[in-house]
């Protein structure tokens, strides 16, 4: 796995992935975004708007460019809303798993955990710090009031989506929590094995 994540052209092949899932997303929220003022449309399309950071993160580092608060924003972003969607595809099972749209959300629900799963990438730099990491675990939190307080949550198709909203802020904490552990790894691994008198 390290190797790979040295290798550029994986990388660069992450980057178009990442850049075509933003546009896919955008075309799955078209119909939503119609219905939601200009000025609310950044708070929609999450996946989108995330995938776009990770696609941003890793080729700005690939050129040599340290930008952490786009690193932060892209693991906790990629973090958050890859278990996010993976949850709700489960918990709403009944709702969109049918006949004609098995495939389409077992795709969607893979790709999701592929974006968990590549938040990690971002620290294989070394540039993410607590500050930018919690200006984006607020700026998260922030998405998440708006996303459940005004209705620009990705659509759920039932009214109770009390599960899924506890999982988005629960999702953006644990993202945070995580992240600050990741930073401090060096310093949590030398304290037990003080402990464990290693």
């Amino acid at each position: 796995m390290k190797n790979l994540l040295e290798n550029q052209r994986f990388l660069y092949f992450l980057i178009t992935v990442n850049l075509m899932g933003a546009i896919f997303a955008l075309y799955y929220y078209f119909e939503q975004l119609m219905t939601v003022p200009v000025h609310l449309w950044i708070f929609v399309p999450s996946s989108s708007i995330v995938a776009l950071f990770m696609a941003c993160s890793i080729y700005l580092n690939l050129r040599g460019r340290r930008f952490p608060l786009l690193d932060s924003l892209a693991f906790i972003g990629n973090f958050k809303y890859g278990l996010w969607t993976v949850f709700c595809l489960v918990y709403y099972f009944d709702i969109f798993y049918g006949s004609y749209s098995t495939m389409f959300y077992s795709f969607m629900l893979l790709t999701h955990l592929g974006m968990f799963l590549q938040s990690f990438i971002v620290f294989k730099w070394g540039n993410i710090s607590w500050f930018p990491l919690t200006l984006s675990f607020i700026w998260f939190e922030i998405n998440d009031i708006i996303d459940y307080t005004i209705g620009t949550h990705t659509e759920l198709y039932t009214n109770h989506i009390y599960p899924a909203e506890v999982a988005a802020f629960t999702l953006t904490l644990t993202g945070f929590i995580v992240g600050i552990s990741l930073i401090q790894k060096d310093q949590i691994i030398s304290k037990i094995c003080e402990v464990r008198g290693v």
